[in-house]
Order: structure tokens, then C-alpha cells, then sequence
């Protein structure tokens, strides 16, 4: 026999080797990783949580606000469930600035159920509105807002502000029965 030939041999034979080897690590590393993602029982699935607030418009721009003590405004806003998944949502005030925070009471209505009541300053990520249903894939609610300027709001408050941001928020309702949002 040839050395060529025997060299030929000995190639074939390293690389069937190899081929075995890569074989069994693929099949030893595909097992692994089944047998730590996978739990007899749950079922997981994925989807998008995406909802939108006012349809992206403003809710209070500020232009047609002018509150005195024991007065109040109105406004009516939606927020829409534009993911794959049913939600729970919550509805809070980031950025608040101004002395105005300390004298204005937040109401969130969601039809005629009161959904939260307080100060602007409260109405936060830590304490904020929690809707008391659930938002499916697709649906809108309406929610309706009424800010009034505490009775008790002295002359220090005329001509002050109060800048705000509304923020909402979304978890998925599946496998979250208590509405844990973090």
C-alpha cells in the first residue's frame, strides 16, 4: 500500500472521528438545554404589552385650565390596548413641578367608578391608578379625569403652575392575578 493512500485512510478516519464527536456534543448540548427550559406542566407564551395613551395626544395642554378654589375641570381620555396580549394598566403623574401639586385633587374615573382620588404630588409611580378591569387586545377604555383646586388654596397659590407628564404603564393579565406591575 501506498503512503498516500494510508494517509488518505487516516484522514477518513479523523474526520468520521470528528464528525461522531461534533454529533454526540450537539446532541448531549440540545438535551441539556431542554432539560433546563422546559417544566412539565407550564405552558409560557409570548406577546407584545403596547398601550397607547389619547391616541398620543396631549390630555391637559394647559391652555384652556384656569382654576380657582372649589373649581374644577374635566377631561375625558382613552387608553388603548394595541399589543398581543389582554393588560392591566396604570396611570400615574411624572415631572411634577410646581407649588400647584400640593392643592390639586386628582379623580380617575372609569365611567361612574372612582378609580383614584388624591394629590397631584400622590399620584405617582409609588401610589398610582390602577385600572379595576382588564384591557383586551384591541379595546379602548375612556377614562375621565376631574383636577379641583383644594377650598382651602389661599391667595399664595394665584398665578402659580404646575407641570406634569401623564404616564400609563401596562403588565400582561395572564399568570398575574394581582396586578404586579415590577
Amino acid at each position: 500500500m501506498s503512503k498516500s493512500t494510508i494517509t488518505k485512510k487516516k484522514a477518513y478516519g479523523h474526520i468520521l472521528i470528528i464528525s461522531i464527536l461534533s454529533l454526540m456534543l450537539i446532541v448531549t448540548t440540545y438535551a441539556l438545554v431542554l432539560s433546563l427550559v422546559s417544566v412539565d406542566g407550564n405552558l409560557f407564551e409570548t406577546g407584545r404589552i403596547e398601550i397607547e395613551l389619547n391616541g398620543g395626544k396631549t390630555v391637559f395642554d394647559g391652555s384652556d385650565i384656569n382654576l380657582a378654589p372649589g373649581i374644577s375641570t374635566e377631561k375625558s381620555f382613552t387608553i388603548q390596548n394595541t399589543g398581543t396580549a389582554d393588560v392591566y394598566y396604570r396611570i400615574y403623574l411624572e415631572n411634577v413641578a410646581g407649588p400647584l401639586q400640593e392643592v390639586l385633587e386628582f379623580k380617575i374615573y372609569d365611567n361612574d367608578k372612582l378609580l383614584y382620588s388624591g394629590a397631584a404630588k400622590d399620584l405617582n409611580k409609588n401610589t398610582p391608578c390602577i385600572g379595576d378591569r382588564s384591557l383586551e387586545v384591541g379595546q379602548t377604555h375612556t377614562l375621565k379625569a376631574v383636577v379641583t383646586m383644594s377650598e382651602q388654596a389661599d391667595n399664595n397659590y394665584q398665578l402659580q403652575e404646575i407641570t406634569f407628564d401623564i404616564t400609563a404603564d401596562a403588565i400582561q393579565v395572564k399568570n398575574n392575578p394581582q396586578k404586579v406591575f415590577e
